[in-house]
């Protein structure tokens, strides 16, 4: 019983942390970085969001390789619609379907298409690839 409070109020002040942080899109136009390889890349804040069993969290870092600089800005304009899309997909998740490489890359290919929709883009012109920084389902 002890225990559960405490996991309680340590998420609870994660995600309060979280949600207070500013969100920190980098546009990188030339050798990118060291998680994205080369190109553009757009660096988003942690995500931390309950599933769907409301059993299990997901704590996730992400960089959306985009096609230029510019579209990097579009993303940074855009930034609470595609947090708002990528909760809404990520809380929809069962751990069981995060947890095999498999899901993992389904739910990357849900995120750029959600995200290319919003930017209202091709692939090619818009987010190309997501990298998993951090994936953490607890």
């Amino acid at each position: 019983m002890r225990d559960s409070k405490i996991s309680a109020i340590i998420f609870g002040a994660l995600l309060t942390v979280a949600m207070l942080s500013p969100v920190d899109v980098m546009a990188n136009s030339g050798g990118g970085s060291a998680s994205a390889g080369a190109g553009n890349s757009a660096k988003l804040e942690p995500f931390i969001v309950n599933l769907s069993s409301f059993e299990k969290y997901l704590q996730v870092s992400l960089t959306l390789q985009v096609a230029t600089p510019e579209m990097a800005e579009k993303v940074k304009l855009l930034m609470p619609m595609i947090r708002h899309g990528m909760i809404l997909i990520l809380s929809s998740k069962e751990a069981s379907q995060l947890q095999s490489g498999e899901g993992k890359i389904e739910v990357m290919d849900e995120i750029k298409e959600k995200v290319n929709k919003l930017l209202q883009v091709k692939e090619h012109d818009g987010v190309s690839d997501i990298f998993f920084e951090n994936f953490i389902i607890q």
